[in-house]
């Protein structure tokens, strides 16, 4: 506790007073404040209250107010006002780009959804397409293989026929033999 005061005492020795671990404050100010405060006179009842003080103080009182408000007025004010105005200005400044750009974006959204659906329908068309000429295409190849093959088949059709009619002749003229040779042999003599 005692190490705090002497902080406070070494701090204010360089014209500044620790309030805390976070502000400070020049002693000047604390000391003009404590003048002030000593050069108030205690109010003390009187008998002679006077409501309107005489009219040099009024006026002087009346013009000091007056060049306080001026005062006030040009040195606060109409700064913090005007900020305030600054920054009410970029805050709807801002405000309308970001809705400029909100409207932008769903814009873009909405023409890329646009262009995916384009480009979806267009690739399921030519998807059809394709498959219908493949489909085409696989049917002529089907009726030119059909055909050969028919073709092939009526070939060795016509190919066997003649082989079995060759086949029959040679078993007539070999049928003969035959029947020659088992009669020859069956009855012993040549026929």
């Amino acid at each position: 506790m005692q190490g705090q005061w002497q902080q406070r005492r070494i701090e204010q020795g360089s014209r500044w007073v620790r309030l805390g671990s976070v502000s400070r404050v020049p002693v000047a100010a604390g000391h003009g404040l404590l003048l002030f405060l000593a050069m108030a006179a205690p109010a003390q009842a009187s008998a002679a209250l006077e409501l309107i003080p005489d009219p040099p103080t009024l006026i002087g009182l009346i013009l000091f107010f007056i060049g306080l408000v001026v005062v006030t007025n040009a040195l606060i004010f109409k700064p913090i006002f005007q900020a305030l105005d600054e920054r009410s200005s970029r805050v709807e400044g801002a405000r309308q780009r970001a809705e400029e750009v909100d409207r932008e974006s769903d814009a873009l959204l909405q023409r890329y959804e646009r262009s995916i659906h384009e480009a979806r329908t267009e690739a399921e068309t030519k998807r059809k397409n394709m498959l219908g000429h493949a489909r085409e295409e696989q049917m002529g190849m089907a009726e030119v293989a059909r055909g050969q093959a028919e073709s092939q088949v009526e070939v060795a059709r016509e190919q066997l026929a003649a082989a079995l009619a060759t086949a029959r002749e040679g078993l007539k003229a070999t049928s003969r033999e035959i029947a020659q040779a088992v009669a020859t042999r069956v009855i012993g003599r040549d026929l």
